[in-house]
This record gives structure tokens, C-alpha cells and sequence, in this order.
């Protein structure tokens, strides 16, 4: 068994969120007062919820089904884990420790949820009405394809399933429930990958700085990896994720002879991205050659599988915390990336703008120095 202690907001917000399974493990939820507290289990297996006063007395102790939002009384600490283990034996080891523990981001336990209940069924209910208003009767699956992006298929997948959970409790229009069992029905065959899409496939070209990473002018980011031709459309996402793409203009583009040189876009790429693109390149070369891992949990790692990168974000994992796309800030480059983007920056004369006075080593946190001698 693992006993895991949750003190920051974040660590308690996810929770088991995305956990095929907790098996023997145990969740600590610990907070640095008392209060009533509100949980649920949606994206979350089963579980058996604990809730223990300052003291350890257990004051609510259920198994609660996926998709449920849970009403705890006042408590101080939450224990989550499989429904059949024994937690007791845990009891006094997170009373013992969990006052010696930092509180991080913690929320004041008063502030009320049905604000926060009814603002999600709010948007869940306008999901279902663009599945209404595009179908017109019996949601198809080559509809859903042809109109939505992959993201929004995950975030509408999800409010179906939020919005069949509270039919039982809330008086919600029959057309919304009978329209989410349609999409839970007929998005099934893509689920895992749609939902992963929704928190790793949101756009973002249009929040990313978009200078040139050679001459500093403006620039798109253009991909560099590309899907086979019959690939689905559902992980086509993954080749729209920034880690598979550069910035840069036209003009250096043409210079550059970039777009019949592979060798000098995978310099580029490989050099701005480290070992998050050598992270996307494996999962490429999997998916073409089907050799993905078979136990590869896309809740967990929407991104690649966990032995694709490494453990942080700089390091190339593509865990569910690090899936939402960001710049290339502070990315582990070894001297071999370095020595990759020196190749491709400075393969041809610079004309005009130096690489010194563009924005790119701003917008990398990194030194580079131009190389010393004739520059092919």
C-alpha cells in the first residue's frame, strides 16, 4: 500500500481524477481547518471516501460511484482509496504527520459550491445545445467528426456525462439527457482519445509569442511532423501541439531552403524543444509502426505514454498537469539541442537583423552565441 499526502490546491483539486484504478492506494487529503466539504468523482473510478475530524473520528465512511458529487460534513481530513481497503491502519499516521505538514493555496471551507454546481450544469446544458442544433435529431458520428474539433468532442463527451449524473436530482430538459446517452453512445469508440484531446488539443497559436526564432520579424508557427494520410482523425490533435512546431517567417523560411531540408526542420524543432519533441517523435514513430505501450493510460498521460519523457514538464513528460500547451520557457536543452539550433539559425548570412538583437532569446531564457568562423 501508498499513502499519499495532498496539501496544495492543486494536488487536492485532482485528486484520483484520471486513476484507472487506486487499488491499495491512499489519498490524504489534508486541510488546515475544519469544514464541510464537497467532492465528486467525476473521471475518477470508484472509491471509498473518508472523512475524519481533527481528532481521527470518522464522521462519513461510503463507496461512491463514478460520476457523483459527494456532500461531506465537517471534517479536517478526507481519505480516499479502493472501495475494499482497510484504511484504518493509515488513521493515526495522517494525524500524526499532517500537522508537521506545509499548507499550501489552502480555500476557505465556507464559500459555497451551488454557485459553482449551477454555473457547470449552466455550460453542460449549452454544450448539449450545439449537439441539438447540429444534428437535428440522432447524433452520428460522421457529423460529430465533420463539425467539431477533437477538444470539443471531449468537453462535450463530458458534460453528457455530467448532466446524466444530475438527472436523478435536478429538473433538467428531457431533450439534454436524451441527447448526452446519443453522444456517450455514439462517441464511445473514441472516448479515451477525445477526452485526452480536451486538455491537451486546445488551441494556442494565438496566445504564443509569434516572432520569428531566427530574424525576430513576424512569423506562424509552422508543424514539422506529419500523420499518415489514413491516420484517424481523433489523434490528429497531438501533430497540432506546439512541440511539434517552429516559429518562423517566410523570408527565413525561403533562406533557409527550410522546407525541403528535414534534416534542418528536425535541427530546428528538436533544438527549440528538446526533450519534449524527442517525447512526440517516440509516440510518432509508435503510432506508425503500432507499437504503442498497451497499458498506456491516456487519463493520466493525455500526451504519450510516461516512458516517452521524463517526470516534469521541462523534461518532456506528457502527464495530464502538463498537457495544457505552453511556450518553450525553460525547457531542458543539452549542448547537443544547443548545437542543433546553432546549425539551423546560422546555416546561411544574416541580413539586416542579427540574431542577438531578435526576441528569441528572450523568449527561450537561454544564451546563444554565434558560432565563430564562415558560415555555410
Amino acid at each position: 500500500m501508498q499513502l499519499h499526502f495532498l496539501i496544495t490546491s492543486e494536488q487536492r483539486a485532482t485528486g484520483a481524477m484520471f486513476m484507472e484504478s487506486l487499488n491499495e492506494t491512499v489519498l490524504a487529503f489534508i486541510y488546515p481547518t475544519d469544514g464541510s466539504r464537497t467532492f465528486h468523482t467525476f473521471f475518477c473510478p470508484p472509491m471509498r471516501i473518508i472523512a475524519l475530524s481533527a481528532e481521527g473520528q470518522v464522521v462519513f465512511d461510503e463507496v461512491i460511484a463514478r460520476w457523483k458529487w459527494v456532500r461531506l460534513p465537517v471534517c479536517r481530513y478526507v481519505i480516499e482509496t479502493g472501495p475494499k481497503v482497510d484504511y484504518a491502519p493509515f488513521v493515526q499516521t495522517v494525524l500524526s504527520i499532517a500537522g508537521d505538514l506545509p499548507q499550501l493555496g489552502a480555500i476557505d471551507p465556507s464559500l459555497r459550491m451551488d454557485g459553482l454546481l449551477f454555473a457547470v450544469l449552466a455550460e453542460a446544458v449549452a454544450d448539449i445545445r450545439r449537439i441539438r442544433d447540429a444534428h437535428r435529431g440522432e447524433v452520428r458520428p460522421d457529423i460529430q467528426r465533420r463539425r467539431f474539433e477533437v477538444w470539443e468532442r471531449g468537453q462535450i463527451v463530458s458534460s453528457a456525462g455530467f448532466l446524466l449524473d444530475f438527472s436523478d436530482t435536478c429538473h433538467l430538459p428531457d431533450g439534454a439527457v436524451k441527447l448526452s446517452y446519443s453522444i456517450l453512445k455514439a462517441e464511445e469508440p473514441y472516448i479515451d482519445e477525445i477526452v485526452a484531446a480536451s486538455v491537451g488539443g486546445i488551441p494556442w497559436r494565438h496566445e504564443f509569442p509569434s516572432h520569428c526564432m531566427r530574424c525576430g520579424k513576424r512569423a506562424s508557427w509552422r508543424p514539422i511532423l506529419s500523420p499518415k494520410s489514413s491516420a484517424p482523425v481523433e489523434i490528429l490533435w497531438r501533430y497540432q501541439r506546439p512541440e511539434n512546431a517552429i516559429p518562423i517567417c517566410h523570408h527565413c523560411t525561403e533562406t533557409l531552403n527550410l522546407l525541403r531540408d528535414r534534416s534542418l526542420q528536425i535541427d530546428l524543432v528538436w533544438g527549440l524543444w528538446g526533450p519534449r519533441f524527442e517525447a512526440l517523435w517516440q509516440w510518432h514513430r509508435a503510432i506508425r509502426t503500432k507499437r504503442l505501450p498497451a497499458d498506456w493510460d491516456l487519463y493520466t498521460q493525455p500526451l504519450w505514454p510516461a516512458d516517452f519523457g521524463g517526470e516534469s514538464w521541462e523534461t518532456g513528460s506528457g502527464a495530464l498537469k502538463f498537457a495544457e500547451p505552453r511556450p518553450p520557457h525553460q525547457v531542458s536543452r543539452s549542448e547537443q539541442h544547443m548545437q542543433a539550433l546553432r546549425r539551423g539559425l546560422f546555416s546561411k548570412k544574416f541580413r539586416g537583423r542579427q540574431p542577438g538583437e531578435t526576441p528569441l532569446q528572450k523568449l527561450l531564457d537561454f544564451r546563444l552565441d554565434q558560432p565563430k568562423g564562415d558560415l555555410r
